[in-house]
């Protein structure tokens, strides 16, 4: 005896009663349904969860042919089916025969039976088609996203007649729904991480923008107090030495009443990057206001860091800066003494940048000459 699975809808003045075979239902479905549920869950991408579930269709229908969509620019057609297929006049999960035919049990002369919501669909002429070019007897089509705007189906096919147990067309569906949350979900973590990277670049950016001097692109005032402090605080800690140079750029004014604000600018830009390129990377070099800026050395000495300065001061000397010609600066040069703070030591380095102004500028003075 074989059995069947019976279901009745009613649509207008008829009641459809479809009849199918439950031969070959898996009494394992819930074993089944549950492993591939759980790998399903578990993708860590969405092509990994689209490759597991094809692998799902493939294993549980037995269909020859699985294959997922995918949305076609604002239209509801896959890359596998013809564009004026509208899939979105069936139901969620349907199969179609392409000879098979409704057998009328009770004959009802002038009225259409409404079979649209019955799991066994007949194909639309197009379909048909599709179906024939491909030798293809039975078509599963299951809707993927139903409630996304571009909606995406699994779509498999097989050149046998081919019948489904409700049990097992259940255990489908359930699958699709776990496929399309853990696709959200992925979606949404996604995006949440997109919008983190972004929160971050623009909080990167933002503190860019309040430690830097916009013009040279050195540290400003407040970065450079801010990095003194705390390399004075380490060499306080440590008994190392630490030397700050201050320097100022000569006769800048001058530059701006002759040359113009413009040029101005750029005078200040290409001497940041001339005393840049002399310092190692453990070294700060900050704009400190107007055209002077600050220099902080780590675990240097008086003699090295006086070096150093002479070394910019000459460099800075020797390279005209066009229209201007030759631009020159006085250095000022001090080092850490105990009980220094951010102040007194900036304080000294500014007295012997004084006294190299008035030595006739473009030369190196120290805390010591004071």
């Amino acid at each position: 005896m074989q059995r069947l699975h019976l279901s009745f809808h009613a649509t207008g003045r008829l009641i459809i009663l479809a009849a199918e075979p439950l031969e070959g239902t898996a009494h394992d479905l819930p074993g089944l349904g549950y492993a591939w549920g759980t790998r399903l869950a578990q993708a860590d991408s969405t092509g990994e969860l689209d490759a597991r579930l094809q692998q799902a269709l493939h294993a549980l229908t037995g269909f020859e042919f699985c294959t997922l969509s995918q949305p076609r620019r604002a239209g509801l057609a896959t890359e596998h089916l013809p564009g004026e297929i509208n899939l979105s006049d069936y139901p969620p999960l349907w199969l179609v025969d392409s000879r098979a035919v409704p057998v009328e049990l009770l004959a009802a002369p002038g009225i259409n039976a409404d079979l649209s919501d019955c799991p066994l669909q007949l194909p639309a002429p197009m379909l048909h088609r599709w179906l024939a070019d491909r030798q293809a007897r039975a078509a599963l089509m299951l809707d993927l996203q139903a409630a996304r705007p571009e909606r995406r189906y699994a779509v498999c096919w097989d050149r046998r007649p081919r019948s489904l147990a409700p049990p097992l067309r259940h255990l489908l569906l359930q699958l699709v729904q776990t496929a399309a949350l853990r696709r959200t979900l992925l979606d949404e973590t996604q995006q949440t991480q997109q919008r983190y990277r972004l929160l971050y670049e623009r909080n990167s950016r933002l503190q860019r923008l309040a430690y830097t001097d916009p013009l040279t692109q050195l540290a400003n005032r407040h970065r450079i107090e801010r990095v003194l402090e705390t390399e004075l605080a380490l060499a306080s800690r440590t008994d190392a030495p630490l030397a700050v140079l201050l320097f100022d750029i000569d006769h800048f004014k001058p530059i701006n009443d002759t040359h113009g604000h413009e040029t101005g600018d750029r005078v200040l830009s290409q001497v940041a990057r001339q005393a840049q390129s002399h310092l190692r990377d453990s070294d700060h070099l900050g704009r400190w206001g107007g055209e002077e800026f600050i220099v902080v050395i780590p675990r240097c000495e008086l003699s090295r860091a006086r070096e150093l300065a002479w070394r910019m001061c000459r460099a800075l000397a020797q390279r005209p800066i066009d229209p201007v010609g030759q631009v020159t600066a006085s250095f000022g040069v001090a080092t850490s003494q105990p009980g220094d703070s951010c102040r007194t030591l900036v304080r000294r380095a500014d007295q012997a940048m004084y006294l190299a102004k008035q030595a006739g500028r473009a030369c190196v003075r120290t805390q010591e000459a004071g």
